[in-house]
């Protein structure tokens, strides 16, 4: 990408910012760590990320430019994709399998969602991201390592959408007593890193969401969504 101006300066004075980061210690109540650093140099952030561009442009969306339903979500495996499409009770529960309960008879499902070569590329991105050297925000309270997918692109193209056509009428067949035709209108993504000798030490604790889904992208362990019922403990 050939750049010039200011715009052109932004990746390198973002990337200048990286000696002056709030430290990441906490493992509890750090999602306000270093907040105003953060709120200050948003706007540069930002302007260096578009600078710097996308890898691969369509990770960032659940559907084809040509639309925005079911039909253009190529990255949605096609069992699943026609699952939600039929929407009926049969269908949707035909693509969980019951992992566990917990001791109130509460269950974990999971579920295969994205086509692997998608997987791949949204992996490739990522990875994009970091090497950028651009700074990215821890991705929530508790883990240290990993960015925020809100903050990065990925909102209103990719999460927004996979809450309403995927999440929302999965959610509303297996617990319509927590997700209601108004709940889920508001969705927060994030990623978070695992690595031998990073982050041992995290508490069991609580999500305050009505529905959790965790999805591993790795294809050498497999790849889909592991759906939660409201405050969930991990």
């Amino acid at each position: 990408m050939d750049c010039t101006g200011e715009t052109a300066r932004a990746s390198d004075a973002a990337r200048a910012l990286k000696t002056s980061m709030p430290e990441v210690r906490k493992l509890t109540g750090g999602d306000v760590e270093g907040h105003f650093w953060w709120e200050k140099h948003e706007e540069l952030l930002e302007a260096a990320r578009k600078e710097l561009g996308p890898l691969h442009e369509d990770v960032y969306h659940l559907c084809s430019s040509r639309g925005s339903e079911l039909e253009t979500a190529s990255c949605l495996l096609p069992a699943l994709r026609q699952a939600l499409a039929d929407a009926s009770p049969a269908a949707l529960r035909s693509q969980l399998v019951e992992v566990c309960r917990d001791a109130a008879g509460y269950a974990v499902y999971r579920f295969d969602i994205f086509a692997p070569d998608w997987c791949d590329r949204v992996l490739a991105e990522l990875d994009h991201l970091e090497a950028s050297g651009i700074p990215l925000r821890r991705p929530n309270g508790m883990n240290r390592y990993g960015a925020i997918l809100s903050n990065l692109g990925f909102q209103e193209g990719l999460l927004q959408p996979l809450m309403r056509l995927v999440v929302k009428p999965l959610a509303r067949e297996l617990w319509p007593e927590w997700v209601d035709p108004m709940d889920c209108n508001e969705t927060y993504g994030f990623v978070v890193r695992y690595r031998i000798g990073e982050d041992v030490e995290l508490a069991e604790h609580a999500d305050t969401s009505n529905v959790t889904l965790n999805v591993c992208p790795l294809a050498s362990y497999g790849f889909g969504w592991h759906a939660c019922r409201r405050a969930s403990f991990h």
